[in-house]
């Protein structure tokens, strides 16, 4: 090899390497981004931006020099947490609702989310004896994030998604009961009771940590007397034939739990009873056209032994296994639905006496 092929393939090493340096600096534009929102957020600059204000006002009022802050601002505003109207500036609708937190979604228990999610995928690299699981803390900060409280805009959501769900919103009407199955912090549960003064529940949450959050947040919302939360693992129910209806958060069960899951369910509720199901991460996302965001996210839950990723059809499928008849597979604003019904006592004698 000549000294000038030597020369041309250094150039192409440092040429390809300075590529994966651009495409790492451009990845870390949003940690950075959320690391300045983040102190933004802690110093209690986001605060004061809910209503207009200057930077030289701003500065007076947090003791920061008027070019840093103007430099802060440059960089939100470009970002489009705030929004610019000559020169004062204020938090965009978006980010206000957020930092407000009125919608029940607020910045603190986002930012706490993304701690966790980073965390974990540190571990994506370890072999499986030292890799560890979510604590309670952990799966509190996760179920924090995928909730919502029983706001108004909640409220509305919900009583939209039960139109299109009739049968089952009937049942609802009736007060039920309802069996919700891995509620988290109440947000499906809770705001469903506020809907349906007549309803009943039980609510099954297995960490301790978020059923202790789901048990303040029932007092809050003024329904615990007419919820039962149990603090158990949902394949340990020995309810039978007891409701009418259930809702299963499939999406936060591992992969070994879910046939026993799906078990428990199927005995506890009645005979012609409903279950609701909903396909939460979207297949298409990671399989059809993948994203980075959707890979992260599968290698994120796949770490806890999530089944990511299931189809409506794969959930009708999987609950067909269990007993479960009459797949209807829904469109609504909360995404695809699996609605299917446990088979009435006429139906049950006959796979009995056909066993």
């Amino acid at each position: 090899m000549n000294s000038q092929s030597v020369d041309e393939q250094g150039l192409d090493r440092l040429r390809a390497a300075l590529t994966a340096r651009s495409a790492i600096k451009s990845w870390s534009e949003g940690r950075e981004l959320i690391e300045l929102l983040r102190a933004a957020h802690h110093a209690g600059w986001l605060d004061r931006l809910h209503r207009e204000t200057t930077a030289d006002e701003l500065a007076t009022a947090t003791g920061v020099s008027v070019e840093q802050v103007s430099n802060v601002l440059a960089v939100l505003t470009s970002a489009g947490v705030v929004q610019t109207r000559s020169t004062r500036f204020q938090l965009s609708p978006t980010f206000d609702a957020l930092v407000v937190g009125a919608s029940g979604v607020d910045m603190s228990t986002v930012l706490g989310a993304v701690d966790l999610t980073r965390g974990q995928l540190e571990q994506a690299v370890q072999p499986p004896g030292r890799t560890r699981g979510l604590d309670g803390a952990q799966a509190l900060a996760l179920a924090r994030d995928w909730g919502v409280r029983t706001t108004p805009g909640a409220r509305q959501l919900y009583g939209t998604l039960y139109q299109a769900l009739p049968e089952y919103r009937d049942r609802l009407e009736r007060g039920g009961p309802l069996l919700d199955v891995g509620s988290g912090v109440g947000g499906a549960l809770l705001t469903t009771l506020t809907l349906f003064e007549e309803l009943r529940a039980v609510g099954v949450e297995v960490v301790p940590e978020v059923a202790t959050e789901l048990r303040r947040r029932a007092q809050e919302a003024g329904v615990d007397e007419r919820v039962e939360l149990r603090a158990i693992d949902a394949r340990t129910l020995r309810d039978e034939a007891t409701f009418t209806v259930s809702y299963w958060a499939q999406a936060f069960f591992s992969a070994s739990a879910r046939a026993e899951t799906l078990t428990a369910i199927f005995r506890a509720l009645r005979p012609d009873g409903l279950l609701l199901m909903q396909e939460l991460f979207p297949p298409s996302a990671t399989q059809d056209q993948p994203t980075v965001r959707g890979q992260l996210d599968q290698l994120f839950y796949r770490q806890q032994d999530v089944a990511y990723g299931l189809s409506a059809e794969a959930l009708a499928a999987e609950a067909s296994a269990a007993g479960f008849q009459d797949a209807q597979i829904i469109d609504s604003p909360l995404g695809r639905l699996v609605i299917m019904r446990k088979p009435a006592v006429d139906q049950l004698q006959g796979l009995s006496g056909g066993s």
